[in-house]
């Protein structure tokens, strides 16, 4: 591990670069690139998994980093480059928030929101259960193994209104639950064009038994504007619900950089031994990551990439990255599509990534330090 000095010196040595695009779209943009690394000020930051289910603060200044399976957030300053604080969390008893969570969220005033198959709660900065919503007694059905939670998002305006979304593998439904907490009572929303996601349905045997499965999944963030935007891997595309309106729609967008649906076709069955293979080809097509929204600028980023492998397997037996094709796109609070560029500079996989005060932050491991190479819009 690096000390807080050699950290500090690397942060101003490192030099950025500029840019002009070439966009297809309305808006040219200006992209100038750096790179930054987090000063722990000696502290460790569990790099083990990358980084894990990024989150930011209300106001985007903070970023918060889950220690997977340890109950702990990483609280880092994005505007000093420091580890300020770690909240440490109980894994059992009246505060304790599981080793394992669905996911998690800040709230308006900071507070993270935690959700699993058998707790949705908040819990405050200083290690208190503060709010637990039982949803799971309003809607038993989700507390089953049989249904996975993906997104928990709370009501701009009413606290006691709260939206899930969530899945069930055995049958392959995405659907949308509308808790009211003051009544106890709960709405299921169905996603019917989430069922073209079958198409990218693989089923995984071992000797003739089920061994797992692979397919892309739908994904939502935060509510804006008074939208739940719900995007997946496969289609860029966007199905959008209204909260206001109570309705749905399905937003398209017409790439002129990329394909705009996966082209792979995977097979409905396939034998565990060759289930990378066709993982492998799968991300060898495009793959869409979930749009971010930066408050500060009022606008959405959504990058999509192809990825090249070497022909040799890792330790695992996965296939290794060698490089990827990295496209943005630049959207309006309206989902409108401002325009659109290859990432030449920079050729990876950027699946890790927050898009916070006009720049796109992609995760960077640099001598096992968290750090970040950042991209900005002008």
């Amino acid at each position: 591990m690096k000390t807080p000095v050699l950290v500090f010196s690397l942060l101003i040595l490192l030099g950025c670069s500029e840019n002009k695009t070439q966009t297809k779209g309305d808006a040219d943009f200006l992209l100038t690139q750096d790179t930054v690394v987090i000063d722990p000020q000696g502290s460790i930051i569990n790099l083990k998994f990358g980084l894990t289910q990024p989150e930011l603060s209300a106001d985007g200044n903070y970023l918060y980093h889950y220690n997977y399976g340890e109950a702990r957030f990483d609280k880092v300053n994005l505007t000093d480059l420091v580890l300020e604080e770690t909240l440490q969390y109980e894994k059992e008893g009246p505060d304790g928030m599981g080793g394992y969570i669905g996911g998690y969220a800040l709230t308006g005033n900071d507070q993270i929101m935690v959700w699993s198959n058998r707790l949705n709660a908040f819990f405050d900065q200083e290690g208190k259960k503060v709010r637990d919503l039982k949803l799971t007694k309003i809607a038993s059905e989700i507390g089953g193994p049989e249904t996975f939670p993906i997104r928990l998002m709370e009501h701009p305006s009413d606290p006691n209104t709260f939206y899930g979304l969530y899945g069930k593998w055995l049958d392959h439904q995405f659907f949308l639950i509308r808790f009211d907490l003051e009544t106890e009572s709960y709405e299921k929303i169905p996603l019917p064009e989430t069922r073209k996601l079958n198409d990218y349905r693989m089923e995984i045997e071992h000797e003739g038994k089920p061994a797992g499965g692979f397919s892309p999944k739908p994904i939502a963030n935060a509510i804006q504007d008074n939208k739940i935007v719900i995007t997946n891997g496969a289609f860029n595309e966007a199905y959008v619900y209204d909260i206001r309106l109570d309705s749905l729609y399905l937003k398209t967008w017409e790439s002129q950089l990329s394909p705009n649906q996966n082209e792979y076709k995977l097979p409905k069955t396939v034998e565990l031994l060759r289930a990378e293979e066709h993982r492998m080809k799968f991300n060898e097509s495009i793959y869409f990551l979930p749009p971010k929204w930066d408050p500060v600028s009022q606008r959405y980023i959504r990058l999509s990439f192809t990825t090249q492998f070497s022909e040799n397997l890792d330790e695992y037996g996965e296939a290794i990255e060698t490089g990827a094709e990295v496209y943005l796109t630049v959207l309006d609070k309206d989902l409108t599509m401002l325009g659109e560029t290859y990432l030449e500079q920079y050729p990876k996989n950027p699946r890790q990534h927050f898009f916070a005060d006009n720049k796109i932050w992609l995760y960077e491991n640099i001598d096992d330090e968290l750090g970040f190479v950042r991209i900005r819009l002008d």
